[in-house]
């Protein structure tokens, strides 16, 4: 299966930027919640971004698996193609052929980005927010910034991955 690891690369700042923009100290939405800046912009130094950037690229790794569907019919047959069966790939080829580009668009891939922060964010952002005592405004904080983030990013996976 071809990806464009290009757009995988830069989908991958994206996070990044998003979070930078949504915690910065003059967000209004940061504002609203009454919460503080998780950690000064100043604090951050180059390990601390090359890490978050790790990060995200093995979050936006994670989306690929979750919102192209055709990542899931190849890696049925995955092993078998590097063991160099030339059936699997053909199947795989036929497959491709008729089906490459099916809920491949912006819109299929905000759908699954949605459906994906409620299934992963909701459940860790509730959880710390339980262990914190933290009231619903930290809560709804820390899960729009996810929904927002994963439809984003899952409407570029799917449009350009």
């Amino acid at each position: 299966m071809d990806l464009n690891y290009l757009a995988f690369f830069l989908i991958s700042f994206i996070p990044l930027m998003l979070g930078r923009f949504w915690y910065r100290p003059q967000s209004s939405i940061l504002k609203w919640s009454g919460e503080h800046p998780i950690i000064s912009q100043s604090k951050w130094n180059i390990a601390k971004y090359l890490w978050a950037f790790i990060l995200s690229i093995t979050l936006i790794y994670g989306y690929i698996n979750l919102i192209i569907h055709q990542m899931g019919f190849y890696e049925l047959f995955f092993t078998d193609i590097m063991m160099g069966k030339e059936e699997a790939q053909q199947i795989v080829d036929e497959f491709l052929a008729q089906y490459r580009y099916k809920h491949r668009h912006l819109g299929h891939g905000i759908f699954h980005g949605f459906i994906n922060a409620f299934v992963f964010a909701l459940p860790f952002v509730g959880f710390f927010a339980m262990l914190e005592n933290k009231g619903y405004k930290f809560y709804l904080l820390h899960l729009s910034y996810w929904l927002v983030t994963s439809m984003i990013v899952g409407g570029l996976i799917s449009e350009f991955v």
